[in-house]
């Protein structure tokens, strides 16, 4: 049974040899700038901190906590494979 989507002969075109999850870590960079950048906003207007200012803090904070869970579960997950595969190589 021949597949479309795979290719008739393996010609090593399509071999990754690294996993990067340099995007994943400047998304999360970009979200510790926000909060970073809100907290310092709030820092200097001193004693005038909204409860909108604090609303908009815990929305902040809460993304950069999914990111960051996004993050490891997408490392964790591919962790778990590669030792799977590793184990069943060991053989």
């Amino acid at each position: 049974m021949s597949y479309p989507s795979s290719p008739v002969n393996f010609d090593g075109k399509n071999i990754q040899s690294g996993f990067n999850v340099n995007t994943l870590f400047s998304i999360i960079n970009d979200a510790t700038i926000s909060a970073k950048t809100k907290l310092l906003e709030i820092k200097s207007r001193r004693s005038a901190v909204s409860i909108g200012d604090m609303f908009e803090m815990q929305m902040l904070m809460n993304h950069l906590s999914q990111l960051s869970e996004m993050s490891s579960g997408v490392v964790v997950a591919a962790n778990s494979a590669i030792m799977t595969m590793a184990r069943g190589v060991k053989g």
